[in-house]
């Protein structure tokens, strides 16, 4: 029966996921064996344990948007209800902070957009979430005279547009048009609202603005932008910011392979095949050597934290922004990193659907902080109790019998 509600609920979830969501899936590349698979879904759970810990009791990441929708739609990705994500003291819900806390960014385009990904991602309704309309906050920045959103930056195009493909919406023609006018001469995108010169771009807005003119279906940008982003990896297979030594050597960074592997995935590219490769060397190799014992990850040169990490999970299991809406499974990310906290061994890790952890058996132990068990039943229903209870009687009986015979035959 249990299996049955949970087929169903999946069932049902798909049924009212917009069209538009999943049309905005990229077209699969090579994907990692299912051993690799295996182990990086083990890493993005490691990493989601340390953000659990690092999660505030107001619900946020940092006190931010943008990290707090990470954390959501990373969870999502690897199979965790992101409605679970309370922190370690069972404090205020991840996404009871993005409600909160959009109110204060509904002029902020890129907030408004990625706090809409972070709402789809945890199956509800952005047009419904807790008494606000992201959509129509969204649509209320749009001006159709210029194409901008918001201030028209990167980001800010890029998250609105996702947005809008996710949710199931229309991309105004001028939107990706304006997105694609900021590409500068050299291929790459930059921060800010106007193109640059050639040299003055960076990896990061480069593969955020791929990612939102490929899922709306828009790859003339393609060739030139993966172009840029090739030039910028280093020979230990990963992205820096930017290759330049402007602020000095530079160096992969966890933010940066995360972003630049969504976007070549997003563009139908292999992370991993020879045109992505420095000798064995690849971005996917360097962002899973990159973690700490811990689950974090670091920028060069500064200890683990939460704004580095917030955006590996999803990356580390192949899921570009709005590659899909995600149902939820009512699985909790393991709490092994919180204080005070046993560590216990970790779930199987997140294969398939078939594999994603169920819920926890009860309330209580969902407010505790217990994680969700993978597969299967969680635990023994009343007539299977009993029914192991009768067996046990007949077992009992049947020894205390034969014991009788013992006894009797030695007598005689």
């Amino acid at each position: 029966m249990r299996r049955l509600v949970v087929a169903s609920a999946i069932l049902a979830t798909l049924l009212t996921t917009p069209l538009g969501a999943l049309a905005a899936s990229p077209s699969p590349s090579a994907g990692p064996s299912a051993s690799a698979a295996a182990a990086d879904s083990a890493q993005a759970t490691a990493a989601l344990e340390y953000l659990l810990a690092a999660q505030g009791a107001d619900g946020s990441i940092d006190k931010s948007i943008g990290e707090t929708a990470d954390f959501v739609i990373g969870a999502a990705a690897a199979g965790y209800d992101p409605g679970t994500l309370h922190g370690c003291d069972a404090g205020d819900g991840a996404l009871t902070y993005l409600a909160t806390a959009s109110d204060a960014a509904v002029t902020d385009a890129a907030k408004t957009g990625k706090t809409i990904l972070a709402v789809i991602a945890a199956g509800e309704d952005p047009s419904q979430f807790a008494g606000r309309n992201l959509l129509a906050r969204l649509s209320a920045l749009y001006d159709a005279a210029t194409g901008a959103y918001g201030d028209g930056s990167t980001f800010g195009q890029a998250f609105a547009i996702l947005a809008l493909k996710t949710s199931g919406g229309t991309v105004p023609a001028g939107a990706t048009a304006e997105l694609a006018a900021l590409q500068d001469s050299d291929g790459s995108w930059s921060y800010g609202k106007a193109p640059v010169a050639a040299g003055g771009g960076d990896t990061n807005s480069t593969a955020i603005a791929l990612i939102a003119l490929d899922a709306a279906g828009i790859h003339t940008a393609d060739t030139t932008g993966l172009a840029y982003l090739a030039t910028q990896q280093l020979a230990d297979g990963g992205f820096p910011y930017q290759n330049a030594s402007t602020f000095g050597a530079p160096a992969s960074d966890p933010d940066s392979d995360s972003i630049v592997l969504q976007a070549l995935l997003a563009a139908g590219q292999d992370p991993t095949a020879a045109a992505w490769s420095k000798g064995s060397n690849n971005v996917l190799t360097n962002l899973r050597a990159g973690q700490a014992a811990d689950g974090g990850y670091a920028y060069p040169g500064s200890p683990e934290n939460a704004f580095t990490t917030v955006q590996v999970p999803a990356a580390l299991v192949h899921s570009p922004y709005g590659a899909v809406a995600h149902p939820k499974y009512e699985a909790s990310v393991p709490n092994s990193r919180c204080p005070n906290v046993i560590a216990a061994a970790s779930p199987t890790p997140i294969a398939s659907p078939s594999a994603r952890p169920t819920a926890a058996a009860s309330a209580t132990a969902n407010a505790s902080g217990q994680s969700g068990q993978s597969g299967g039943s969680s635990g023994w229903d009343k007539a299977e109790i009993l029914l192991a209870i009768g067996l046990l009687l007949v077992l009992v009986l049947l020894l205390a019998g034969g014991g009788l015979m013992m006894v009797r035959s030695r007598r005689r």
